[in-house]
């Protein structure tokens, strides 16, 4: 499927929902904690908000490494 040239997913890692919200594009960017495998056998990562940390979700590697739902982002330096 092509997912062997990816990197693997792991904490600390970055993503952006590609999803469109109410008002356009959705801004919300996500920091993965952990990744587990779940009692079903199934890779998981827990992801926390990054700019309300109130806000958490559990998914698994296969929708979180979903390019049609979310986008890494790559680490930038701040000069």
């Amino acid at each position: 499927m092509g997912m062997a040239n990816r990197q693997p997913i792991g904490s600390g890692q970055r993503y952006r929902d590609i999803g469109r919200g109410v008002f356009g594009a959705s801004a919300l960017q996500w920091v993965v904690e952990t990744v587990f495998t779940g009692v079903d056998g199934v890779a998981y990562a827990h992801l926390v908000c990054i700019t309300d940390r109130s806000q958490r979700k559990t998914l698994s590697l296969a929708v979180l490494g979903d390019r049609r739902r979310f986008v890494r982002i790559e680490e930038v330096s701040e000069s």
